[in-house]
């Protein structure tokens, strides 16, 4: 990628496409993201709370755990985007926000990788179609993104 350190505001690392998509619902397509609970052991996840301190603390239901494990349970609220970086339709939600007469999309295909880029804007390259289009959006912005996967889980990522 290209980047000339005038037109970049912030660079961002990051290493899932779950990270990729909260940076384009928070800085492109402003949507509130979904907020839930989940246990760090069974990784269920609750609307609320109270439905998960009521769920795990139900005698039945700890018995599904073996003994010592539910004292080492932790709940973690999570925020999580729609899939900008994997449904090319979600993506595309990206295009109308930011493509205007003046920063029409370009999006083509060299040596099997994705190129995408908003107007005369910086150029961002992908495996995915998706991916590109949301990395040329936040560059767009001056969000440059060093997306750098966990190599333990870089076979389930198609970036």
């Amino acid at each position: 990628m290209n980047i000339r350190s005038e037109s970049i505001i912030a660079q961002v690392r990051i290493g899932t496409l779950r990270e990729l998509d909260a940076l384009v619902g928070k800085y492109l397509t402003d949507e509130p993201p979904r907020a839930y609970w989940e246990d760090s052991h069974s990784y269920l996840r609750f609307d609320s709370i109270e439905e998960a301190l009521n769920t795990l603390g139900d005698p039945y239901f700890q018995r599904c755990f073996p003994d010592g494990v539910r004292l080492e349970n932790e709940l973690s609220e999570v925020f999580e985007f729609r899939a900008y970086s994997s449904d090319l339709t979600l993506a595309w939600e990206v295009v109308e926000r930011l493509t205007n007469v003046d920063q029409p999309l370009t999006v083509r295909r060299e040596k099997g990788r994705w190129v995408a880029n908003f107007g005369d804007g910086l150029s961002a390259r992908a495996h995915n179609p998706a991916v590109a289009i949301c990395l040329a959006g936040l560059l767009a912005r001056g969000i440059a993104v060093d997306f750098m996967p966990d190599r333990s889980r870089a076979a389930r990522i198609a970036w």
